[in-house]
């Protein structure tokens, strides 16, 4: 089989190699150089090289070198920045696939909100996405402006009021591609887990530490395992059902208040940070390889132990002023069971990323229950300083 990867996510959480027999099938990654540089040495494979910049076009620039006659048989594209392009230059080659919009229903967080609605059952924030709604009244409390196809919570600003941040808008950024949703107060989890022919698999819930939101701001972000329950089992299966998600991984994100989820977003596509490799602790299942597997219709590799403990982790921002040399462990807490790992790694770059190879420092932990394991967190937080 002769296979295109569109290659932007750390090959390292991807590991292509655990389904594609690389001697067996022709495998081509194209992407920029900085991605390429990660790609194995001893890989029988081809790279094509995209210019700087091309990011911001990525749908011309590699259709300026390949093209239908190339004979791809299938194109994988696993980040978030580059499964909707993917659909476009599928299209162009004449490979099969998802449409564009079936994945912009998991893109623009408008229209998966108007999905949710149409849902009938499905609790939600009320959002409005365009001036002439702000006349019929919107709501009182903080609100939240944000773009319709935004991600790492890029972009995100939180107001007051709403008023507040319709002034915000129109002064700013105007309507185009931003909406206002309502901001709730409720704890925020995060599902994961991957669809095969319709079907839920390999489903975990966590809850954060902080927030994204928060993490935008230069805190450092968390999320622990936590047990399933049916209320979390059923509102995953209505939200994949309507957003109509038929295949491959997902990233969903629902406040939950003790008695039921509120739905924030949702993405096809694996979730980003230690997810992977905290999902795979958990259950011994590598989520890429189960989508890979699936979209080329190859033998996964076999799962490892399961476990019974719960994971974790923290990331330390790289885009605010912090220094991973400046960040000290505690030796009480280098030496605690529950600490996995931790990793330092580039220190600052100015670039908001959930890399953990870019960040000043990340860590993954354990413990036997939830409530363990974030106590054990919120003690990272509270113990390892910057000095």
């Amino acid at each position: 089989m002769k296979i295109l990867i569109l290659h932007q996510a750390p090959f390292k959480k991807m590991r292509y190699d655990l389904v594609i027999d690389h001697q067996q099938h022709q495998v081509t990654y194209i992407g920029l150089q900085q991605h390429l540089n990660d790609l194995p040495e001893a890989l029988h494979l081809q790279k094509i090289v995209l210019p700087p910049g091309s990011e911001n076009a990525l749908v011309s620039a590699v259709l300026a070198r390949v093209s239908p006659s190339d004979g791809y048989a299938s194109l994988l594209a696993l980040s978030e920045y580059g499964i909707l392009e993917a659909c476009q230059i599928r299209a162009e080659l004449g490979i099969p696939g998802p449409s564009y919009q079936q994945i912009e229903r998991v893109r623009d967080k408008v229209k998966m909100k108007q999905r949710i609605a149409e849902q009938g059952t499905l609790r939600y924030p009320r959002f409005i996405e365009t001036p002439e709604q702000v006349a019929g009244g919107g709501w009182t409390g903080k609100t939240i402006s944000k773009p319709r196809d935004g991600a790492s919570s890029q972009g995100i600003v939180l107001h007051d009021s709403f008023s507040q941040a319709v002034a915000h808008l129109e002064s700013t950024t105007g309507w185009a591609n931003y909406e206002l949703e309502e901001f709730i107060e409720a704890p925020l989890y995060h599902f994961d887990g991957v669809v095969v022919a319709g079907e839920v698999k390999h489903l975990l819930a966590s809850r954060y530490i902080n927030s994204p939101l928060k993490y935008l701001a230069g805190v450092p972000v968390g999320s622990f395992q936590v047990a399933l329950n049916d209320i979390f089992r059923t509102f995953i299966d209505q939200v994949i059902g309507a957003l109509e998600i038929r295949r491959g991984c997902f990233h969903i994100e629902a406040f939950y208040d003790g008695r039921a989820c509120i739905f924030l977003e949702a993405a096809n596509r694996l979730g980003g940070a230690r997810i992977v490799e905290t999902h795979q602790f958990r259950t011994g299942v590598h989520l890429p390889s189960v989508e890979i597997s699936d979209y080329l219709a190859l033998p996964a590799p076999r799962h490892q132990p399961d476990s019974t403990q719960y994971f974790g982790f923290v990331l330390y921002p790289a885009h605010q002023a912090q220094d991973a040399k400046t960040l000290s462990i505690p030796e009480s807490l280098l030496c605690s069971p529950h600490l996995v790992s931790f990793q330092r790694g580039g220190g600052q770059t100015g670039t908001l990323t959930y890399n953990e190879d870019l960040l000043p420092l990340s860590l993954i932990a354990r413990a036997d229950s939830p409530q363990r394991l974030q106590l054990f967190l919120q003690r990272c937080l509270t113990e390892i300083s910057a000095h």
